[in-house]
């Protein structure tokens, strides 16, 4: 080989970033900054669809709708962001794929790892972004939009009368048992602006179930700060190993650490696809000692979660052969192919949680089987297109 051919070839394949990486990063961060202002628009106008009417009715500002959007966005990004990545590598690479660049570039021996290389460092650090941000900004971004959401539909009070704390915010009948540190949460009723529950009945139980300490309290306030209860105008009830009563005692005030905040405690009144990955966690860890329904779905959701920023990788993976595939008489062809791939398997995610949420696979394989498979045939596919 000639030197100039050499210093072709260490061009085109040894230096980073070269001229090559530059114009193909070019060229997709182009598609993927349009698909993802055109899909995170999608989910707007469907939000809004759901929820400017209860705005309107109860006399919401546009300036506070405008922050509960700016709230939300960070939360859109986790089903947004792997989607864009799929659809900006189908228009990017299968565009340069008409025009005879992929092949021009294939022939100077760039391989296809070494055509992506640039583009898989964006996902990869999107990826790590997204991690993250997970138990962070993210989860502050759920959470508080979901909150902004239900106190608007929580209250009752018409266009421009002021807003009483106490009418809104009330949850009734709090039940939560916490199976790894053995606690058994009873609340009559908690209100959330307050962080205050009333009629609180809180058991402590031993390694074989049996209650040997009970708490109840008039009512409770959790502080955000210490993150500890103060217990007000109760008693607490002390009881042998055979379960009967010993000793008790009343008491105007205690105040106990260690235990579930409010956020955790509530949680199972909400849906799981409207939790943040800070309050999964938290559900996780609590049942990690149970085996029902419920307990193996915080599981599964979490190690999902999880999951999930993973798919910013499987999509590119993914969408770079099926863009090259030489479909040239209809492009859309292997586009709707990879979008098809990818729509499988989010249902096929869907099935493996059913089967774990009915103890027939383990909470972390229903939940990391299906990136696997996603991840295994992507590189598969790419490795046969090369």
């Amino acid at each position: 080989m000639t030197e100039a051919g050499q210093a072709a070839f260490y061009d085109a394949n040894l230096k980073f970033p070269n001229t090559l990486d530059r114009h193909l990063f070019q060229e997709w961060i182009k598609s993927f900054g349009l698909t993802t202002g055109a899909v995170l628009g999608l989910f707007y106008v469907q939000n809004l669809y759901d929820n400017l009417g209860d705005f309107l009715d109860k006399g919401i500002p546009w300036l506070e709708i405008l922050l509960y959007y700016l709230l939300i966005t960070p939360s859109l990004l986790v089903p947004v962001l792997p989607l864009a990545v799929l659809i900006s590598t189908l228009l990017s690479y299968g565009a340069l794929h008409r025009n005879q660049e992929i092949n021009a570039m294939r022939a100077v021996g760039c391989g296809l790892f070494r055509l992506m290389r640039a583009n898989l460092l964006f996902a990869g650090i999107l990826t790590l972004v997204m991690y993250a941000l997970g138990s962070g900004g993210l989860s502050w971004s759920v959470e508080q939009s979901r909150e902004k959401i239900e106190a608007v539909k929580e209250r009752s009070q018409k266009s421009g009368e002021p807003v009483n704390e106490m009418e809104y915010g009330w949850v009734h009948k709090v039940a939560f048992e916490n199976s790894r540190t053995r606690h058994l949460w009873v609340m009559n009723r908690y209100h959330k602006p307050t962080l205050t529950g009333y009629g609180v009945y809180l058991y402590f139980r031993d390694e074989r179930g049996n209650e040997h300490e009970r708490l109840a309290s008039r009512y409770a306030t959790y502080d955000p700060v210490s993150q500890k209860w103060y217990f007000r105008q109760g008693r607490r009830v002390f009881y042998d190993e055979d379960g009967h009563p010993l000793r008790f005692e009343n008491f105007a005030l205690r105040v106990f650490g260690s235990l579930d905040p409010p956020s955790t405690l509530v949680a199972p009144k909400r849906k799981l696809s409207e939790l943040s990955l800070r309050e999964l966690k938290d559900q996780a860890h609590a049942s990690a000692m149970g085996g029902g329904k419920q307990a193996l779905g915080y599981r599964i959701r979490y190690q999902q979660a999880l999951a999930s920023p993973l798919n910013c990788i499987f999509g590119l993976i993914l969408g770079v052969p099926f863009a090259i595939s030489g479909q040239r008489v209809n492009p859309m062809a292997g586009a709707t192919r990879a979008i098809g791939i990818f729509v499988g398997y989010f249902l096929f995610s869907s099935l493996c949680r059913i089967l774990g949420e009915h103890a027939l696979l383990e909470p972390a394989a229903a939940a990391w089987i299906p990136p696997v498979v996603l991840c295994s045939f992507a590189i598969w596919k790419l490795s046969a297109a090369r």
